[in-house]
């Protein structure tokens, strides 16, 4: 959370050189990927040739009587990172150990530990019922993937709140976990969301005088020369803190994906006379139901969720003792399902006609549907 001690300072220090004649510089250093360290002192040299009515003049160069004492600067110590959401996670009601993962990218010129805490947000539909941190290493090709074997970024790793995360280079990253579980069903349905931020707040390294204390930007101004001062140059990622104050944060959801399925079963007379009985769907004539007519049954399941598909769909049927099996067919929405049925012509006497479908998925907002058809005794 925001850290009241720390202030905004400028973000540069600058060497200003004026003269009335060509000059050349030279500069010793080198420029990394996350920014030339903290620490590096940086110098600069020039030379100044000249002439009065054609006779060359002593050249003058940096220092006091042709010395060429270098000018310098010390590169100062610049306070920067990023939390970023992996992207939400969709859950079901009573899953446990469901994940919210997130990057913390340490933007800054030098080393430096991290302070992690999260917040359930408001405004959302529920919270999760229990909440831990867990942090892995990145292995340096910017991708989660946590487990152990090489080119993985290892085990993951409870973190404790309050502590200090293990040291991260510049331009290194730490994943967060945000390992929840979920509310059971009733307490939530489809579509509910639970909004959590993850906050980072910049700390001392563990090579510090001070390790594990969290930054403070430096207020007296730039001295340029000596040791490096801190410059707080974060942005702000969510209300949680602010910019310019040492810690960034991110927020991931749990989306809960709850099909909501109802079934029905409807019996109709499809033909008086029994025509057509095996064909399905045919053309019914209807009638009443007489011995040798044929019944037809439609059981009609629905899933009327927003967002989740139901799996592994069962369905089991058995028919009455006074009739004799025909035929059946998956007629609806269902996907991968298997139908398995008695032969044709089965007396179903003792239960011995029972229709199964097993393995079925059916999406949401989709309908899914068996016939049955079956000759009265």
């Amino acid at each position: 959370m925001p850290n009241p001690t720390r202030t905004r300072s400028g973000l540069l220090k600058a060497v200003f050189v004026s003269t009335a004649a060509v000059v050349s510089f030279g500069f010793a250093g080198s420029a990394l990927a996350g920014g030339t360290p903290a620490g590096t002192n940086v110098q600069n040299t020039f030379t100044l040739d000249y002439s009065v009515g054609g006779t060359a003049q002593p050249q003058i160069d940096t220092g006091p009587a042709g010395t060429n004492t270098p000018t310098e600067f010390t590169v100062d110590r610049l306070i920067d990172l990023t939390v970023a959401s992996s992207g939400n996670t969709n859950v079901a009601p009573g899953a446990v150990g469901q994940d919210l993962v997130y990057s913390v990218t340490n933007n800054g010129n030098d080393v430096q530990a991290y302070d992690f805490s999260f917040v359930n947000e408001t405004g959302d539909n529920f919270d999760p019922t229990t909440s831990s941190l867990l942090y892995v290493l990145d292995d340096g090709d910017g991708l989660y993937e946590p487990g152990a074997g090489a080119g993985n970024d290892g085990t993951l790793n409870a973190y404790t709140l309050g502590t200090a995360s293990p040291d991260i280079v510049a331009d290194a990253l730490v994943w967060v976990i945000i390992r929840s579980t979920i509310p059971t069903a009733g307490a939530v349905v489809d579509a509910d969301q639970a909004n959590l931020s993850l906050i980072a707040d910049t700390l001392e390294p563990s090579t510090a005088a001070s390790p594990g204390t969290a930054v403070t930007g430096d207020t007296d101004g730039n001295s340029l020369t000596g040791a490096a001062e801190n410059v707080l140059a974060d942005g702000s990622g969510t209300a949680n803190e602010v910019a310019n104050a040492g810690d960034h944060s991110a927020t991931g959801s749990y989306i809960v994906t709850d099909p909501d399925i109802t079934a029905a079963k409807a019996v109709t007379v499809y033909s008086q006379d029994g025509t057509g009985c095996a064909t399905i769907p045919g053309t019914p004539t209807g009638g009443y139901s007489v011995p040798g007519s044929c019944i037809e049954y439609v059981i009609t399941v629905q899933n009327t969720g927003a967002t989740a598909t139901a799996t592994g769909i069962s369905i089991a049927d058995t028919l009455a003792d006074e009739l004799t099996f025909i035929s059946a067919v998956d007629a609806g929405s269902f996907t991968g399902g298997t139908l398995t049925t008695p032969a044709t012509n089965t007396n179903c006497t003792g239960g011995a006609c029972v229709i199964g479908y097993s393995g079925a998925s059916l999406a949401a907002g989709a309908t899914g549907t068996i016939t049955i058809r079956a000759l009265v005794q």
